[in-house]
């Protein structure tokens, strides 16, 4: 099979642990007799903005687009960009692949699923966190406070910003991906935690498969550990962000018992470790932290080296972390928080401890147990390296590619499928339609569409939607006459008195004063599909013209 690999980011820039599982999932692809290209975001220095450069990486041809931070930033419409989606279009026509593996894609575009289910191509998309429902990634709405409603995004951030500095209401951006991922034939889930998350965000369940991350078992293992010396190293891998509770580690050390036998190693870099430094220098701690800086793939194995005990103090619902399986495959136990899918992978009081997160006394009373006993220490690490010795990347690519063979899923159970969409087209939007798009559950109660830019959608997606709300003034009769011709009623301001004199005289659509008036007319034309048919047709047949 053709197998085209799509990944926001790609090593050997910036590594996550998405990252290397897109990279090593391509190579063991390649290894299995498969023909494969990756398509990819690249924050490299140099280039002008958007350009493609094909390389070659690891023996992969590497499609890299010249992205900028605020690609990829939350408060920006970083789920579309045009030029992504004209490179990925080119890259279809040439490769021409069977199957598109997407894995991360904010920063690239969302609508790389749609592009490539039209292109013919088998979409499947690896879960790897919640960004498919939420804009943080983290489901957190404050310190500390897991969301439970995913559906009241507004609540963190009501509007994001695009290039033409347009205030997207926060519920176009659901919209849009509840829409996007319907194109999808089958996601992949690490985790069952995060497979039931999507599924109660909205994902049909029976598109979903439950597959490990691989891991290089020999490699990892064959990692040479160096004696301790006495001392207990635990360590910490990842970003230094709030959510990943390295505070927790941080306040629990002057817990311990006998600190003087403990060293803590921390590996990566990231907002937070200036607070870090700051807490250490006041709970009088600092002798025993190691920081190492932000290591690149290659030099992570001398950290392992020098590693006892992974620790992973998260406060947020972690999926699978990589750190995790690498220690469990370097034969080291694991303490780690009661959050996501953690508890898949670390078997309490079996292959390490599970703590209650953000309790720095649990994690405190954990961390002793172990530090008072080091047969514990060989015994659990044993355990853990047992438990993972089978989860290879060959054996993760060989259930990939079974889901490949299947046929698309099919699933008549979800709204994702085929939703009602309401394309919304102006160069700006008024106050008066984001007032709308709030109160219309008032109207329509839980039957509710999809609130789209038009800009957004394929072509094909446009001829299947319901209606276009012009949602500012700025039209001339011609623009008017592309979405009128395309069939679909129109829905105007009355500020705009040409469009209402449009909408009487070819009778193609419905005009309003205000953001009652607005949600009316759109439930209107929603629940009353007749009358929605007949506008429409009169919108094409009149084929308005400036």
């Amino acid at each position: 099979m053709r197998i085209l690999i799509c990944s926001n980011i790609y090593p050997p820039n910036f590594i996550g642990g998405a990252e290397l599982i897109a990279h090593y999932q391509a190579k063991q692809l390649v290894a299995a007799g498969h023909e494969v290209q990756v398509f990819t975001g690249d924050t490299s220095p140099g280039g002008h903005r958007y350009a493609m450069r094909t390389t070659v990486y690891d023996g992969l041809t590497v499609h890299r687009i010249r992205l900028e931070g605020m690609d990829y930033h939350s408060n920006f419409v970083n789920f579309f960009h045009p030029r992504v989606e004209q490179h990925f279009s080119q890259c279809l026509t040439t490769f021409h692949p069977d199957v598109v593996h997407c894995h991360n894609i904010i920063g690239l575009s969302v609508k790389l699923l749609c592009i490539a289910r039209e292109f013919g191509a088998k979409v499947v998309l690896t879960l790897h966190d919640h960004w498919g429902f939420c804009f943080k990634n983290t489901i957190m709405k404050e310190e500390g406070i897991a969301c439970s409603d995913y559906s009241r995004c507004d609540e963190c951030q009501p509007c994001i910003d695009d290039v033409g500095n347009r205030r997207i209401p926060m519920r176009m951006r659901q919209d849009y991906m509840r829409l996007a991922l319907g194109a999808v034939d089958a996601f992949v889930s690490p985790s069952q935690y995060l497979a039931d998350t999507y599924v109660a965000a909205g994902l049909p369940p029976d598109k979903i498969h439950v597959v490990w991350n691989g891991i290089d078992v020999d490699k990892i293992a064959a990692i040479d550990r160096k004696s301790s010396g006495g001392v207990l190293r635990f360590s910490f891998f990842g970003y230094f962000g709030r959510h990943k509770g390295v505070h927790t580690l941080l306040s629990a050390l002057p817990l311990l018992k006998d600190r003087q036998r403990v060293r803590i190693n921390l590996i990566g870099d990231g907002d937070q470790i200036l607070v870090y430094k700051q807490q250490l220098r006041e709970n009088g701690c600092a002798n025993l932290v190691k920081f190492w800086g932000k290591l690149d793939n290659t030099q992570v194995g001398s950290a392992y080296a020098k590693t006892d005990v992974l620790v992973l103090p998260s406060i947020w619902r972690e999926n699978q972390p990589v750190s995790i399986t690498e220690a469990m495959a370097c034969g080291i136990p694991v303490i780690a928080s009661n959050m996501g899918g953690i508890p898949e992978l670390v078997q309490d009081g079996v292959t390490g401890f599970i703590f209650e997160a953000g309790n720095p006394a649990d994690l405190a009373e954990k961390m002793d147990r172990l530090i008072a006993d080091p047969v514990l220490v060989k015994n659990l690490g044993r355990n853990g390296q047992e438990r993972i010795r089978k989860n290879s990347f060959a054996r993760q690519v060989e259930k990939v590619v079974t889901i490949y063979r299947e046929g698309a899923a099919s699933s008549t159970s979800s709204v994702m499928i085929d939703p009602t969409v309401i394309v919304c087209s102006g160069q700006q939007i008024y106050e008066s339609c984001h007032e709308a798009i709030g109160i219309l559950p008032h109207y329509l109660g839980d039957s509710q569409p999809c609130f789209v830019m038009a800009e957004w959608l394929t072509q094909a997606q446009l001829q299947q939607a319901s209606l276009a709300w012009l949602v500012d003034d700025s039209f001339s009769p011609a623009d008017v006459g592309k979405l009128a011709g395309r069939g679909l009623p129109l829905l105007v301001s009355e500020r705009n008195a040409t469009l209402v004199a449009m909408c009487r005289k070819y009778r193609c659509g419905l005009y309003y004063h205000d953001a009652h008036e607005a949600a009316s007319c759109i439930a209107y034309l929603l629940t009353h599909p007749s009358e929605r048919a007949t506008i429409a047709r009169n919108a094409q047949s009149a084929r308005i013209k400036g």
